[in-house]
């Protein structure tokens, strides 16, 4: 570890990223599931639902002693009791003896259009605003609906927490058209920043694979006879969602660990029932196709040969053989990404072998076989994703972000957008016109705004601010690239406003210790961040670098930029500090508070 400028974050709503440990036997999933407490599945009547999982790693309860068996049979029981209409508040494992708070809303339930998913994450966050379990003289204590190892106790978050500010990390899981995800896969590989976001549009965790975006531009060498200008969007959504579980099965999985963390739309469907919605575009066996297509990649907005799979002229690029060779193994199960597309075109087997594989693991990918929803105000049948990685929110709406029931809000209102834009099946063209009507009339929308809550800083002249981008640019050591992701994501997005105190801690701290420079002058900074595990962690070091731009005569509040930092200011002069003092002022310790906690 750099023994640099130490920076940490003090507010009770920022807690220590513990490391991953290895996740619990597989074998013991079919047990657990048994009893736990699911609400994954379609709405009753097909229509579009709404699905969402709420976990903080801030709300945590840990028991000595409790075995690998009892940890992960915990997972999905109902804590204290706590249910509500269309909400429980359940346990999901993270490691041995200690388990994380999830709030779960029913998808089968919680409809698209009709107000009740806002209503439910008012439920939620009122149920904890109103609990405050942590609270009281001592440790204080739960139990977990059929396990051994009762009581836990709450080692997370701290007594002086206000529940309004806890973070939470959501996922959704919603209906969508392959061409409506083919919008938000553009949108991320853009790259915008959060105010111009789809809250849909999830943050990638990981900087050792992006997920594969597929263009027109992929189809030039006119593989199985298709034109590169007939392939239509739902298609190119379906090829990337292949390439990019089949090119991420060339890095190491943690043990027993799921693809579905290499992509932020993973599939609830089968990639059998994916494949016959644009079976009628993809002529000709698949497995050729898909080989044909890895031949490419995209890099800086250019669509190049991928020379790891491929050699030759961009129009007629050569596969070596090593894309086929590619597969995902763990203790219980294998998969060959050839057997896997060869099968996905043959129907057989069923589910997919890839689906099949997660089943070893969670059953996430695919775990919902065919069954699929109708989108909102229509009666076109459509697959189900889950939309991963997406920004935090907190309990309540604060100054600076968004609570659960806002959020909900507005994934109902961008789930209602999609599906208006992207009504019909697409022939040919992708996008309809917002002037275009469903064949029912037109959809009853409401008007949510998609960005968080401007923070409340004076105007500045011009309106450019240095940028703190929490996005990795290099490769990530180790096994913990999401917890780090998420730590400086935690830093940047909640903290950018905040003010730098002198005072000395003594909790686990986050490094932000840059001691590289980008570029000359002023412009593009790159610095290290990285997490300091406690001793008893053992000598462990994960670190990835992140980027932190200067903008030209630009003058914040204050009148300073990042070629001159000083105290009390933005996110990215403290990281300019830390590169710039990290020699001369190596054991400082800063922390970081927000006026709003």
């Amino acid at each position: 570890m750099h023994p640099l400028l130490w920076i940490s974050v003090i507010s009770p709503a920022f807690a220590v990223y513990l490391p991953l440990e290895p996740r619990v036997d597989p074998c013991l999933q079919e047990v657990a599931d048994r009893e736990a407490v699911t609400l994954d599945g379609t709405t009753v009547d097909g229509t579009a639902g709404i699905g969402a999982e709420f976990e903080s790693p801030f709300f945590y309860f840990i028991s000595s002693g409790c075995s690998e068996q009892d940890t992960f049979a915990a997972r999905k029981q109902i804590i204290n009791g706590r249910t509500g209409t269309n909400w429980l508040l359940t346990a999901d494992t993270g490691m041995i003896g200690k388990v994380n708070a999830e709030y779960i809303l029913n998808g089968q339930n919680i409809k698209v259009g009709n107000g009740d998913a806002a209503k439910t994450g008012k439920a939620v966050a009122d149920d904890l605003i109103g609990w405050k379990p942590w609270t009281g003289e001592g440790k204080q204590t739960v139990d977990i609906a059929n396990n051994n190892c009762n009581p836990w106790t709450i080692d997370g978050p701290s007594k002086k927490t206000k529940p309004e500010v806890l973070p939470w990390s959501p996922q959704i899981t919603a209906p969508m058209p392959l061409e409506a995800l083919y919008s938000l896969m553009k949108e991320q590989q853009s790259d915008p920043p959060p105010s111009g976001r789809n809250i849909l549009d999830g943050f990638p965790g990981t900087s050792m694979f992006t997920a594969v975006v597929a263009t027109q531009a992929y189809f030039q060498s006119n593989p199985n006879g298709i034109e590169a200008s007939k392939v239509t969007d739902d298609v190119l959504a379906f090829c990337s969602l292949i390439l990019s579980y089949a090119k991420a099965a060339s890095l190491q999985l943690g043990r027993n660990q799921s693809p579905k963390f290499y992509t932020t739309f993973m599939p609830r469907n089968d990639f059998n029932t994916l494949y016959q919605q644009v079976k009628s575009g993809l002529p000709g066996d698949l497995f050729p196709l898909l080989n044909s297509l890895a031949c490419y990649k995209t890099d800086k907005d250019r669509v190049v040969v991928d020379e790891i799979y491929c050699s030759g002229p961009d129009t007629a690029p050569v596969p070596n053989g090593k894309f086929g060779t590619l597969s995902y193994t763990n203790t219980a199960a294998a998969v060959n990404i050839k057997d896997w597309i060869e099968g996905i075109g043959k129907q057989d087997p069923t589910p997919d072998l890839l689906s099949k594989f997660d089943e070893s693991i969670d059953g996430s990918i695919g775990g919902l076989g065919s069954k699929t929803e109708k989108m909102f105000n229509s009666q076109r049948s459509v697959p189900l994703f889950e939309f991963r990685d997406l920004a935090e929110c907190t309990t309540a709406d604060t100054p600076d972000t968004i609570g659960i029931e806002t959020f909900m809000s507005r994934v109902d209102g961008a789930i209602q957008e999609l599906h208006k834009n992207f009504a019909n099946a697409p022939k040919g063209k992708r996008d309809i016109p917002t002037s275009c009507t469903l064949p029912n009339g037109p959809a009853e929308t409401t008007e949510i705004p998609s960005s968080p809550p401007t923070p409340r800083v004076a105007p500045v002249n011009p309106p450019s601010e240095p940028s703190c981008v929490p996005n990795p640019t290099s490769r990530v050591k180790d096994s913990h690239q999401k917890e780090l992701s998420k730590a400086a994501s935690f830093f940047c997005d909640k903290y950018a406003t905040a003010t730098i105190q002198t005072s000395l801690i003594s909790i686990a701290h986050t490094i932000i210790a840059g001691d590289r420079l980008q570029g000359q002058g002023r412009g593009s900074y790159v610095v290290n961040v990285a997490y300091d595990y406690p001793p008893k962690m053992g000598n462990q070091d994960d670190v990835y670098d992140m980027a932190v731009t200067s903008v030209d005569n630009c003058k914040p509040e204050g009148g300073f930029n990042l070629g001159t930092p000083v105290p009390d200011h933005k996110c990215a002069d403290v990281m300019f500090s830390a590169w710039k003092n990290c020699k001369t002022r190596p054991l400082t310790r800063l922390s970081i508070s927000a006026d709003t906690l």
